[in-house]
């Protein structure tokens, strides 16, 4: 088994779209009216009709990554606001525009394996 995709609340789905994929660096692949944002064998799926982002609560998804350090730079370079980045940590956190937060994990971290 293995997630296939995650749904993301969005108040302007241009707007994240525009921040997945220019700030991110992820790809995207429309159906229709639906937005959705690949990262690698699982999708993010962006919604503007299904409710308001819930911002207030530790809820969040990760994302793994091969070099955390090289993608950092990549993110700030970007205007990207890392909430708790520290050299000794081999995760981060941001936030979208609508205040989801998504964690990044660097491949090295040995948290599940």
């Amino acid at each position: 088994m293995k997630i296939n995709h995650v749904t993301l609340l969005v108040s302007n789905k241009k707007q994240s779209e525009k921040f997945y994929i220019e700030s991110l660096g992820f790809s995207k692949k429309e159906v229709g009216e639906h937005l959705w944002i690949d990262i690698g064998e699982q999708y993010i799926h962006l919604t503007q009709n299904s409710g308001k982002p819930v911002t207030d609560t530790f809820y969040h998804f990760a994302i793994e990554v091969d070099d955390l350090f090289a993608y950092v730079e990549k993110l700030k370079e970007k205007g990207v606001s890392i909430l708790n980045f520290s050299e000794n940590k081999m995760q981060i956190f941001i936030k979208d525009p609508d205040g989801n937060m998504i964690e990044f994990i660097d491949s090295k971290d040995k948290f599940f394996k």
